[in-house]
């Protein structure tokens, strides 16, 4: 039999913990009300079948027990309802009859969850603090976790703390097993996990960033990462006391070496690398001719570059101090973050190549339309200080409203 009572008694609890009068803010006393319709309770209308007797029978047991109060259409007949209203002096027994926690109760165990990880991390404070102000205002969660599974959201505050408190190397499973015991928990909301990182992040490029990518800033990664090299060089790889050189001539397309292997390339000063150039894109990486005049070394990023990829570029520096530094990658918002994270981060004096106004003026008919984003950006940064030079570039780009993707450079 279906269970109308619960039906109608559910959806006047529901009404109620959505109204003024849960959150103590309202200054009339306004009834909490369902009322009988085709829409809220179409089975009552229905000629074909005498499912109204149930209803009222059932109805009528809930008015008895004290939960609801019934009003009729017609008060001296008293055969149609008209609708039904909640009795707020008996909301403890209302939510004990449906086994059904109330709000409030389950509000404060989100709230306890946050006061167990606040203070552990920054990020994790100011995603916290959402969550607390969301539910002190009488607003939804819903946006990052469901309030009726607490222990879903305590999950993902640890996996979340995890993340940004890792320091070794590791791929996801190793690390889902290290912090859950189980390989593929961390998976299931790992990409939820990063995106509330990179919202509430003081790093601004996380915003241009791609899940993996994020990750491997705290060191965990997916698959094993590569990184594409190319040149007129040679690279040595060590292990212990011994070594191997090779040369990268012998690889036209390129050499790609894995992350866990990069720590093994090391330098031969007697070996001269007279210019460094960084790509952001793979496509350019491979378009990218060597002018056989010089010792050049090209590095593909992949965009922004992780720990491990910095420590290559630094040794790489203290090995060849005096040689020229250049970064290629888009003309557009992220490309420039890109090169100047790549300069801070580094501490290298990377010189941008085919990012200038020269350029831009040759290419800029098959670049991409300007966001309104990319606009307000664009304005911020050519406050820049570290953008000097690129101001007036920022203002042809604003001027023209497009940006250049790398790949249709020709180098």
């Amino acid at each position: 039999m279906k269970r109308y009572d619960e039906r109608v008694l559910g959806y006047l609890l529901d009404r109620y913990e959505r109204s003024l009068l849960y959150f103590g803010k309202n200054r009339i006393n306004r009834a909490i009300t369902m009322p009988v319709s085709p829409k809220t309770l179409p089975e009552y209308f229905d000629e074909s079948a005498l499912q109204y007797e149930v209803i009222h029978q059932q109805l009528e047991m809930l008015e008895a027990g004290g939960y609801v109060r019934l009003l009729w259409k017609n008060k001296k007949t008293g055969h149609i309802l008209e609708r039904c209203e909640l009795n707020l002096e008996h909301l403890e027994g209302s939510y004990a009859l449906l086994r059904r926690k109330p709000k409030i109760l389950k509000e404060q165990e989100i709230l306890d969850i946050c006061s167990a990880y606040q203070g552990k991390a920054k990020e994790m404070d100011r995603f916290l603090e959402w969550i607390e102000k969301q539910i002190q205002g009488g607003r939804s969660i819903q946006k990052y976790t469901d309030i009726d599974t607490p222990q879903d959201f305590a999950r993902l505050c640890r996996l979340i703390l995890s993340i940004l408190t890792n320091e070794s190397e590791c791929f996801l499973r190793q690390f889902s097993i290290r912090h859950f015991h189980d390989s593929k928990l961390a998976e299931k909301d790992i990409t939820r996990a990063v995106h509330i990182i990179a919202e509430f992040s003081e790093k601004e490029r996380f915003s241009d960033l791609e899940t993996e990518e994020i990750l491997a800033e705290y060191n965990i990664y997916r698959n094993p990462s590569w990184m594409m090299m190319k040149g007129n060089v040679k690279i040595r790889t060590q292990s212990g006391d011994s070594h191997m050189d090779i040369d990268l001539r012998l690889f036209e397309g390129g050499l790609g070496i894995s992350n866990q292997d990069i720590d093994n390339i090391c330098w031969d000063p007697a070996s001269p690398v007279e210019k460094v150039v960084t790509v952001e894109n793979l496509t350019s990486f491979y378009q990218w001719k060597l002018d056989e005049s010089e010792a050049v070394l090209c590095i593909y990023l992949g965009g922004y570059h992780n720990e491990v990829k910095r420590l290559f570029l630094q040794k790489l520096y203290r090995t060849y101090p005096d040689a020229e530094y250049r970064h290629f990658g888009d003309i557009d918002c992220g490309g420039f973050r890109i090169w100047k994270n790549l300069c801070v981060k580094t501490g290298i004096p990377f010189i941008p190549i085919y990012m200038d106004l020269v350029t831009y003026n040759k290419y800029f008919q098959w670049g991409r339309k300007l966001t309104e984003q990319d606009k307000k950006t664009l304005n911020a940064m050519k406050k820049d200080l570290f953008f000097l030079e690129q101001k007036e570039l920022f203002e042809r780009m604003l001027e023209q409203g497009r940006k250049i993707e790398q790949e249709c450079v020709e180098v």
